[in-house]
């Protein structure tokens, strides 16, 4: 299957050129177009003369709304408006303005053709291939080797030379002759007597516009036992109660090792299923997706990985990841939900003791030295390293650690872009992740790090806000399936073909050194102390891109003359508003 993606090139120009296979968003403008097999549920378009209005992704848009916006213009105040994960493309005769997604769940790239025209897309791979554009070594390395402190991929750069990010939360006008953008203003989110209830609600919205998207067809989601893909599952399996048959319900899915029929996440999985069921969700069905040698981390990457718009995250564990889509694809079914970025927003990290060590009253400090003290007994380390980095980093005037947890959740929606092209290239199936939707960040991010973070209490606020919907050997749990073990059986069953992958491109550039990293691999496997897979799996990740980069066909091309795709406008989910 193709990389499913939006573009346009500036309005205005009287030859206007198509990639291959696209379909034009506007019948009467030739502007901007559609690339993919792209659901029904995720494309809604509402035209008039002169103006289209399209909303593309996961949103619960009232059609008045979709109405007002085609007879009025789109307002600012758009990307924020509804539930969900959008990207707003207004088209008109003068230009065509984008509104960017605030939590970066769908990235926006700009890049300009040879012949000087304004170029945007939602894939930069794809306009990487219609530029003819390299991977940029200046991304690749900061990628691989970033500083102290700093996220890869925060800044404006993409992963190749020339095509630039758009920022999340900006709005985007593209005319004859330029491009512009304008950050929008971020409404401040109030405080919530009731943040758990808040958390709830915005979750369960966002959930519901996965289920609402799909009506009649089962939506599948991750069920490892665990608080995050537990509590979505079941937040889906809610609002989807009856369903009238289990094609229309939640199917919940756990992977488990061969021969393994219970214990660990099963039993956690199971007990939260058989809680569910016994109130009124019925057409939810639990199935298990078991994993043999075969499907050990690092295997098949070369076979399964196809090209994206930067290393995906689930490079390492694909054949896993490959076997459970298979299973889901073989059912129909079109829509998975997981619960990545929930550790990154909710779990335990200390990132917030420079925010007490910079309140100068005693209850601060006070409650600084309380943290710091059940930090060290949590890691088994000293007391006053700690103590000492976070006044450090207040006298310094870091950013709070909300603006950091916001910061990482948009690196964390748009790395996941790229799993999400897997899923769609592979198996047309569309990945969701709810946790980094920007209502359920905001939700999230209003309750203070000490109450939201803490060392002495595992996800307090999920426990709170998913309160009658799990069970509580489900909300007790303080620990999850640890994947170590897999990786160090990979990485023994693959070391030969993994020390091989080092001596590839990424040594052609000078991006590592193969020796250094030839040896880590051998003391890796070897069980030696010290040796972090996250020293590992950024370069083999990155390297097995690359190949798929140089083997895959090119993502996007323009079309040839007999092509003619000017003629086709998409017309499938266009709704047509009247004067």
């Amino acid at each position: 299957m193709s990389v499913r993606w939006f573009g346009g090139r500036g309005t205005g120009h009287t030859d206007v050129r198509y990639p291959a296979r696209a379909r034009a968003l506007a019948s009467d403008i030739g502007a901007a177009w559609l690339c993919g097999a792209w659901p029904g549920s995720q494309v809604a378009t509402a035209q008039r003369p002169g103006r289209t209005v399209t909303i593309l992704g996961r949103a619960r848009c009232e059609p008045e709304v979709l109405q007002r916006w085609v007879r009025h213009g789109v307002p600012d105040s758009a990307p924020t408006a509804l539930a969900g994960a959008y990207t707003i493309v207004e088209v008109t005769e003068h230009a065509t303005v984008v509104f960017t997604d605030p939590g970066w769940i769908q990235p926006i790239y700009t890049a300009a053709t040879t012949d000087g025209a304004p170029l945007w897309g939602s894939s930069s791979l794809a306009l990487a291939c219609l530029v003819g554009a390299d991977v940029d070594d200046t991304w690749l390395h900061e990628h691989l080797h970033p500083g102290p402190g700093v996220e890869p991929g925060t800044g404006e750069r993409s992963a190749f030379a020339g095509i630039t990010p758009v920022p999340p939360g900006a709005r985007l006008t593209i005319t004859s002759s330029e491009i512009t953008i304008r950050p929008l203003a971020t409404a401040t989110s109030a405080v919530s007597p009731r943040p758990a209830e808040s958390l709830r609600a915005a979750l369960q919205d966002t959930v519901a516009g996965v289920a609402e998207g799909r009506t009649g067809a089962a939506v599948a989601a991750d069920c490892s036992g665990g608080m995050d893909s537990t509590s979505l599952a079941m937040l889906l399996a809610h609002h989807r109660p009856c369903g009238g048959s289990a094609a229309a319900g939640v199917v919940a899915v756990t992977v488990h090792p061969v021969g393994i029929t219970s214990g660990g996440d099963l039993d956690y999985a199971r007990a939260a299923i058989d809680y569910a069921r016994t109130g009124r969700v019925q057409s939810l069905e639990h199935l298990l997706c078991a994993l043999g040698d075969g499907h050990v981390p690092y295997g098949r990457m070369d076979e399964l990985v196809p090209a994206t718009d930067e290393p995906a995250p689930s490079t390492i564990a694909i054949a896993r990841f490959d076997a459970e889509l298979a299973m889901l694809a073989g059912r129909g079914i079109g829509d998975l939900v997981t619960g990545d970025g929930g550790d990154t927003l909710l779990g335990p990290q200390p990132g917030y003791l420079p925010d007490l060590a910079a309140t100068a009253t005693v209850r601060a400090q006070a409650e600084l030295v309380r943290h710091a003290l059940g930090w060290a007994r949590l890691r088994r380390t000293a007391v006053w390293p700690l103590l000492t980095q976070a006044r450090a980093a207040a006298v310094r005037g870091e950013r709070g650690e909300a603006a950091r947890t916001r910061a990482a959740m948009r690196v964390v929606a748009r790395t996941a872009r790229a799993d999400a092209q897997i899923t769609e290239q592979l198996h047309g199936i569309s990945l969701h992740n709810p946790f980094t939707d920007p209502r359920v960040v905001d939700a999230a991010l209003v309750v203070p790090g000490p109450l939201r973070a803490g060392p002495g209490d595992y996800k307090p606020l999920l426990r709170r806000a998913m309160a009658g919907l799990l069970p509580e050997t489900v909300t007790a749990r303080r620990t999850k399936g640890d994947f170590t073990p897999d990786q160090y059986r990979g990485l023994r069953r693959h070391l030969q073909a993994l020390t091989g992958l080092v001596d590839g491109e990424l040594a052609a550039r000078g991006l590592i050194d193969p020796i250094r990293y030839r040896a880590l691999l051998t003391r890796a496997a070897a069980g030696a102390p010290g040796i972090g897979f996250h020293q590992l799996n950024p370069v083999v990740a990155a390297e097995v891109w690359m190949r798929a980069l140089r083997q895959a066909p090119a993502a996007a091309r323009w079309a040839s003359a007999t092509e003619d795709p000017s003629a086709r406008a998409s017309t499938r989910h266009r709704s047509e508003v009247s004067r």
